[in-house]
Parts: C-alpha cells; structure tokens; sequence
C-alpha cells in the first residue's frame, strides 16, 4: 500500500482599523450594523471610501498595515495513493 501526507493551509491576516462612517454613504441609509457589515462584505471591490479612487478592499490592503501575523490553520491527513 502507498500512502501519503496531504496539509491543507488557511492563512489569515488582520489589518489595521479603518474610521468608517456609515451616515456618508445614502446607500446604507436604514441599513442596521449587521446589514452594513454584509453590505461591505458583498461591495468592497467595487465601494470606495470618501471618493477615493481606490476600493474598501484597496483602503485595507495598500493604506494599512498588518497588525497580526499571518496565522495559519493547518489540517494533514495520510491518505492512500491507488496504483
């Protein structure tokens, strides 16, 4: 029998606070936190802030820095290889 490891990786980075107010944006008029937050989440390659230029995603990527490592979820398992 052959077998072999596999380890599978999920890698996540926090990044520094962004000042966010949601009252300057019409779109998110009567929206709760939770909407807002699903809202960014679903818009933050095409939402930009204060008219920028660059989008919500860019505001955290490129303006900001890390503020936590990179921690890494790792799963292995040994799974067996058909001949």
């Amino acid at each position: 029998m052959k077998i072999r490891l596999t380890r599978g990786y999920r890698m996540y980075e926090v990044y520094d606070t962004i000042e966010f107010n949601p009252q300057d944006y019409p779109e998110l008029n009567g929206m709760s936190d939770e909407e807002i937050i699903e809202y960014l989440n679903e818009n933050k390659y095409d939402m930009s802030l204060n008219d920028s230029d660059e989008t919500l995603a860019d505001q955290f990527i490129f303006e900001r820095d890390l503020i936590k490592d990179k921690t890494m979820d790792i799963e292995e398992e040994i799974v067996k290889i058909d001949d």
